[in-house]
């Protein structure tokens, strides 16, 4: 490596004989030799990074940054993401609603669904269900449909609350617009899960229990968390209104 006196170039010294680094460095007379160190150290690091045949990393940088300025520390923060609770709603639809046995829901006085077979002029009876659908989100490794049901007329909302230790199926009056928060109301939300033809509806407070029907009619509307017992009925059809 040669040095020269920037207005007298033909003077040069060679200062590192041993090195394969073809640099030259101008040294003026009103530089500080602070910064002519640090000039040497900037050209040294660039041409050993041009020789160099591994990636540059950030050890690299920082290495050259405490050679060229006052060490600096550097702290690591973790990075959270942090998930939302509100959903957007995406649409509203109604649907006409039956269980695997052909049974229609009934509302009854003062706050309660039954599942009973109906005919003739008793299908007046059926519940139409209200379905307020909001647009899906990753939840436990899934993507699973939230939805929040209601009953046609009047503001009854299906709702999954826990009594005497498990969850429950009740009716709740209230209203419910827009975009929805499970954190304040998520005793509402369900998943809509797909089976073959069938529809399914699980509790997104209480992932295990859905929304059943009892295999004889005339028996209220309720929550279970075995779906494949001999005694419940988990699985509904729903046609357009």
């Amino acid at each position: 490596m040669q040095f020269c006196v920037a207005d007298q170039p033909y003077l040069t010294k060679n200062v590192f004989p041993t090195s394969e680094l073809d640099v030259q460095v101008a040294m003026t007379k009103t530089e500080p030799l602070k910064s002519f160190r640090k000039a040497v150290l900037v050209v040294l690091a660039t041409e050993s990074m041009k020789n160099s045949y591994r990636l540059f990393s950030d050890e690299d940088l920082m290495d050259l940054l405490s050679m060229i300025f006052e060490p600096v520390t550097f702290e690591n923060c973790g990075l959270i993401e942090a998930s939302s609770s509100i959903y957007q709603h995406h649409r509203n639809y109604t649907y006409n609603i039956e269980d695997f046995d052909h049974k229609s829901f009934v509302f009854k006085e003062p706050a309660q669904l039954v599942a009973m077979h109906l005919q003739g002029p008793n299908i007046e009876q059926a519940v139409k269900l209200k379905m307020s659908v909001y647009r899906p989100k990753s939840e436990a490794g899934t993507t699973r449909l939230p939805v929040v049901l209601g009953i046609q007329k009047g503001k009854f909302y299906i709702s999954c609350v826990e009594k005497g230790g498990q969850p429950v199926l009740q009716l709740e009056e209230a209203t419910i617009q827009g975009d929805f928060d499970k954190d304040q109301l998520g005793r509402f939300l369900f998943y809509k899960v797909q089976n073959g033809h069938h529809t399914r509806f699980v509790s997104a407070m209480h992932p295990d229990w859905f929304i059943c029907t009892s295999t004889q009619s005339d028996k209220a509307v309720a929550m279970t968390n075995q779906p494949t017992g001999p005694q419940v009925i988990v699985d509904y059809s729903l046609t357009n209104q």
